[in-house]
């Protein structure tokens, strides 16, 4: 089946009503962004506020706002339409996911700007948001996808989430090496060691390493959704 912009058009609108009406996600919004205005009075934590900002961003942003927005859907059966609809899994999941997506990529960039750290290469801080954004929406949506409703992801996502964004302060009280090594290899630890070397000046080749673990991550958690979704689908 090709890929149709009128089918991924209309679910996008769709999306766009929803999300002006949610008061819950208009709350997730805003708490990076007041993060950040505190993190900037302080010069000792403006670097520190780069990566652990945007971490939380793409968690609760990217990861948490798209899960309720799932389960919501599920909730109203709408989601059901949906899948049995002629839009393929592509589609739904794209249209599903963008604005969220765009959304998330704007308050990284935000952050950066509040804290005085918006330095490096555009391009770069770009592709690391982008990949960043991507993995956390298809987290989103897995959890929406197993909710049954929309206080039901707290129970399923916060456990994962918290776990992503938290990591290196778990890692901190827990001297375990089994446990260090698991957190040494979370997306959010890569993608923060990756902008803060670029907004020191770092280029590609100083965060290749990075940009792999968050590829694996992506293409992971890409199948494991897809995998998911059309059990759903077929349920």
């Amino acid at each position: 089946m090709t890929f149709s912009m009128r089918r991924f058009s209309a679910i996008f609108r769709k999306e766009l009503q929803d999300f002006k009406t949610n008061s819950q996600t208009l709350i997730m919004l805003v708490m990076p962004l007041v993060f950040s205005v505190l993190f900037s009075r302080s010069d000792n934590m403006r670097e520190v506020g780069a990566s652990t900002l945007t971490a939380m961003a793409l968690v609760m942003v990217g990861g948490f706002v798209q899960a309720m927005l799932i389960a919501e859907e599920k909730e109203k059966n709408t989601l059901r339409v949906l899948m049995l609809s002629p839009a393929s899994s592509i589609e739904v999941l794209i249209g599903k996911s963008s604005l969220t997506g765009m959304i998330t990529v704007a308050i990284c960039f935000i952050n950066l700007l509040i804290l005085g750290k918006l330095e490096g290469n555009f391009a770069l801080l770009l592709l690391i948001f982008v990949l960043g954004m991507l993995i956390f929406n298809l987290i989103g949506t897995c959890i929406g996808l197993l909710a049954q409703n929309v206080p039901q992801t707290s129970t399923i996502g916060l456990p994962i989430l918290m776990t992503f964004l938290f990591g290196d302060l778990i890692g901190m009280f827990v001297k375990n090496e089994v446990v260090t090594k698991i957190i040494d290899y979370l997306p959010t630890r890569h993608i923060g060691l990756a902008v803060s070397s670029v907004i020191k000046g770092g280029g590609f080749s100083a965060i290749t390493s990075n940009l792999l673990n968050i590829t694996i991550w992506l293409v992971a958690v890409l199948v494991i959704t897809l995998f998911i979704y059309r059990k759903k689908q077929m349920d």
